[in-house]
């Protein structure tokens, strides 16, 4: 797992929700998140596909990020495994389902 910062620890290790189509998902990085929705969901992977998030707030970088969110047409499915630790993987990271949200940790 490559989460990095106490925030997206916090974030992996809440309990899972059994994922449906529509939901949103953060895709948790090292200490950036991205915003998903489950487009399809089969008995050990799901398919998501990365939104478009556009920034709304006038916070530059070191104030709070608010995100308005909407399906991307041209998006191209990904997919998330299920793993026996009950979470959804990208690759090395954790797709956390039940929430969408955007963030740019900016100190990097």
């Amino acid at each position: 797992m490559k989460y990095s910062t106490l925030t997206n620890l916090i974030y992996a290790e809440g309990k899972t929700v059994e994922p449906k189509i529509g939901d949103g998902a953060t895709l948790l990085q090292w200490s950036d998140r991205h915003a998903y929705t489950v487009i399809e969901v089969k008995k050990n992977y799901i398919l998501v596909t990365r939104d478009i998030a556009e920034r709304v707030d006038q916070n530059f970088e070191k104030g709070p990020q608010e995100y308005k969110y909407q399906l991307d047409p041209d998006a191209a499915p990904v997919r998330a495994n299920l793993r026996k630790d009950g979470k959804y993987y990208i690759g090395d990271q954790v797709l956390k389902i039940g929430y969408r949200h955007e963030h740019y940790d900016y100190s990097f």
